[in-house]
């Protein structure tokens, strides 16, 4: 895919987007979808890893992040699947930005296992009181609508993985499926810290 034309500033939209491509995201192309998706994913992953604190019924608690790289997929794509559906796309207003918006959808997946998985979220005694819990998302039911969408944003996460060479996919594993430093890939890849910086940075 070609990156994008480089764009002056009346040609941006207030969340720092093309214009065209918070059009074509509105308009679920694929190609400005693939675009979000390659600029977001990596945070998204790294909450996701790496947890978040948030206050429910008075208490202080700590999602400590998930230590499966399957179960972080899960909630990955789920995350994007919530994000590319029409109503979230048309809501969108493109003013505030999307990196927020979408770990939003991602903190709210989370918080709804919260009573099943209490493991997951122990007591933080030493929280701030200033983190606050996002509010629940209450889980509507498969739908075909959603099945569509779940199935493109599948492909569009397998594209992405088709276009990279076997030393980014592994890039990709280590570092958002395993969860690992960029050091400690750096050392599992054998190439320096500063090489598996860029590659990284390239990716996104």
């Amino acid at each position: 895919m070609a990156p994008t034309t480089p764009s002056t500033a009346s040609e941006r939209a207030p969340n720092g987007w093309p214009r065209t491509r918070l059009q074509g995201f509105k308009a679920g192309e694929r190609q400005a979808l693939t675009e979000v998706y390659r600029e977001h994913v990596d945070e998204v992953a790294l909450l996701l890893r790496h947890g978040f604190s948030f206050e429910s019924a008075g208490r202080h608690h700590r999602f400590v992040g998930y230590q499966s790289g399957f179960e972080l997929q899960d909630v990955l794509h789920e995350t994007f699947r919530r994000a590319f559906e029409p109503r979230a796309r048309e809501s969108y207003d493109g003013i505030r930005p999307y990196g927020p918006y979408v770990k939003t959808i991602a903190r709210n997946l989370v918080l709804r296992s919260f009573r099943a998985r209490e493991v997951l979220f122990p007591v933080d005694d030493g929280a701030s009181a200033s983190t606050g819990g996002a509010p629940v998302v209450v889980d509507e039911g498969p739908t075909p609508e959603r099945a569509v969408h779940d199935r493109q944003v599948q492909e569009l996460v397998a594209a992405f993985l088709a276009g990279l060479d076997e030393e980014d996919r592994r890039l990709i594993a280590l570092r958002f499926e395993q969860g690992l430093s960029q050091r400690d890939a750096a050392d599992a890849m054998s190439l320096g810290r500063q090489r598996v910086r860029t590659r990284e940075k390239q990716l996104r």
